[in-house]
């Protein structure tokens, strides 16, 4: 048993009711640590985040005796606000596309002020952008494991925003349109069509693969292995960014551009992070020759 003394970051963070010390049982884990200060403050257990002096993050299932702590040790105590599940973040995010691609392919008339007939490529993107976000849901509902059960509320906002407009309002106003670009020839096309299967395909197994190492309702981070892993840390995302490729060849539309360079650059920054993550974690475990998201690249 030691006693730790709590503190906050700045008097702006200030948490009501937070104990200035606490008696601690180092056999327990950090999440036992969390309820007591739960306990205290009356902040749901979703809304604590605790580190060390050092910004060393402690995880909810670590034994605290792994962070050593002593007597008069300082933990920071962080409130993160009001928190919604990630579940329902993503049901919200890739339900807005859905919806949004639905309105602008049926609803001709009221949008664009006549009726038309599609081309085969404004067809094939309508399907393709369905299926993969009918995708997402589904990948939501029954294969991801998610790290964190919660995120701040806030966020659901900024993250849906970037589904919403852009892979949502700006590439279906710009490509269900009354006078859209010529069909590209059939080998081409089809090609295209294909690739953006075999890159869906592939984000699918890359995501079956990560929710295998992680036990339901845990933490747990594992080395993943196999089918892209070998050679990044992200392959998910390198399939995703393949994926919109092929829409954006396909379509040669400035929309559906737009959103692979904002997503790719998005997912390369996240592969960044979740690479340094996992060198940190795994240090001389980790291979050492892994990029970040684009093979034999960065």
């Amino acid at each position: 048993m030691v006693t730790v003394n709590l503190r906050t970051k700045s008097p702006k963070a200030k948490i009501s009711k937070l104990p200035p010390t606490l008696d601690v049982d180092t056999t327990g884990t950090v999440k036992d640590l969390a309820a007591a200060i739960s306990k205290a403050t009356q902040l749901g257990l979703e809304r604590i985040r605790l580190t060390l002096i050092d910004n060393t993050l402690l995880v909810p299932e670590t034994p605290l005796d792994k962070y050593d702590l002593q007597d008069n040790s300082i933990i920071y105590v962080k409130d993160l606000g009001y928190q919604i599940d990630w579940q329902t973040v993503f049901y919200v995010e890739y339900g807005g596309p859905l919806f949004i691609h639905l309105l602008f392919y049926f609803l001709q008339k009221p949008i664009y002020g006549k009726s038309f007939e599609h081309s085969a490529t404004q067809q094939a993107v309508f399907y393709m952008v369905i299926l993969h976000f009918l995708k997402r849901e589904l990948e939501t509902m029954f294969v991801h494991r998610f790290s964190n059960a919660t995120m701040p509320l806030i966020n659901i906002f900024k993250n849906s925003g970037h589904y919403w407009v852009l892979s949502g309002f700006s590439l279906a106003y710009f490509c269900y349109g009354p006078s859209p670009r010529r069909d590209l020839p059939g080998y081409l096309f089809y090609s295209l069509v294909a690739f953006w299967a075999y890159s869906e395909v592939s984000n699918f197994i890359t995501h079956l693969i990560l929710s295998s190492l992680r036990p339901k309702g845990t933490r747990i981070r594992k080395i993943p292995y196999g089918y892209g892993f070998n050679l990044v840390a992200c392959p998910n995302y390198f399939f995703e960014a393949c994926s919109w490729l092929a829409v954006a060849l396909l379509t040669r539309s400035w929309a559906a551009t737009l959103f692979l360079i904002v997503s790719s650059v998005t997912m390369f920054m996240w592969s960044l992070k979740k690479k340094a993550a996992y060198k940190k974690e795994f240090g001389a475990k980790y291979p050492k020759n892994r990029k970040a998201m684009f093979p034999f690249i960065a």
